[in-house]
């Protein structure tokens, strides 16, 4: 590109060399001549310098993007073979660890699974829980986890005389209360549980804990409405006491009817 003393200079020298011819008396067609080589010449002088200075400044740009190209690679190239060096690392470590490693991941996938059992189980539960609260607030039944089981437990003397496997009548609206409870839970099974206090011939509160838990069972499918592949009967006698004999209250207490809630084996177990 031309500056402005190139500019400032080429005036200069036409006006000196014009001043010259003149004062020499050189004529003016050859002046005018002169002048417009002079001005070709400068003009050109300029055009090759801008066009110097153009290729000069691609080849700038290109260099540039040369080196971008060629440094983005490398950083490329680089981060590659981190990633590498460390899945290397981590592999190496996993080999190390052999049998160790594989049992640890193992172990992990157990436990994960069993949360997920236990977590089904809890949701059952409280599903139960929920569906008798009212009756347990009101004070007709108590609901409680023993021996493993969830437990719906109602007191003997509200349900039976003393000695007796009949039902009594003010015990069949607490029944009929429970079975739309039971109903409501068409996907749980129950066993109805009898027990006796200590007193007695043992061969007799076999008998009479077998009876009431059976007669229970057929109230609650006849008149409740109960589906019965949903519930069975057991008797446990004097065997499973929870309070001490030595006292009426104690005796109280022993005599009892539990509902039973039957763990669903598909939500613990996994049967291959």
């Amino acid at each position: 590109m031309v500056s402005h003393s190139s500019r400032f200079f080429a005036r200069a020298l036409v006006a000196a060399t014009a001043l010259s011819v003149v004062a020499c008396g050189i004529p003016k067609e050859q002046y005018d001549k002169d002048l417009a080589e002079l001005n070709t010449t400068l003009a050109k002088k300029a055009a090759d310098d801008l066009g110097a200075a153009k290729a000069a400044c691609d080849q700038n740009l290109a260099d540039r993007d040369a080196a971008y190209t060629t440094a983005k690679s490398d950083a490329a190239r680089k981060a590659a073979d981190e990633a590498g060096t460390l899945k290397k690392a981590l592999d190496d470590c996993t080999n190390k660890g052999g049998d160790s490693a594989k049992k640890f991941a193992t172990c992990t996938i157990e436990r994960d699974e069993a949360k997920q059992k236990l977590q089904r189980v809890e949701s059952s539960i409280n599903k139960v829980r929920d569906a008798l609260s009212a009756m347990s607030a009101a004070g007709k039944l108590q609901v409680k986890v023993q021996r493993g089981f969830l437990v719906i437990a109602l007191q003997g003397d509200i349900l039976f005389d003393s000695g007796k496997s009949d039902l009594k009548a003010d015990a069949k609206p607490v029944l009929l209360e429970l079975a739309s409870v039971l109903k409501a839970l068409p996907d749980r099974l129950f066993q109805v549980a009898g027990h006796t206090d200590n007193a007695g011939a043992e061969d007799l509160n076999w008998t009479l804990s077998i009876q009431r838990a059976l007669n229970v069972v057929k109230f609650l499918i006849k008149d409740g409405g109960v589906d019965g592949k949903n519930l069975s009967a057991g008797g446990y006698a004097m065997y499973q006491p929870v309070a001490d004999n030595a006292s009426d209250d104690g005796k109280k207490g022993n005599r009892r009817v539990e509902f039973l809630l039957i763990p669903n084996l598909s939500e613990i177990l996994t049967i291959k």
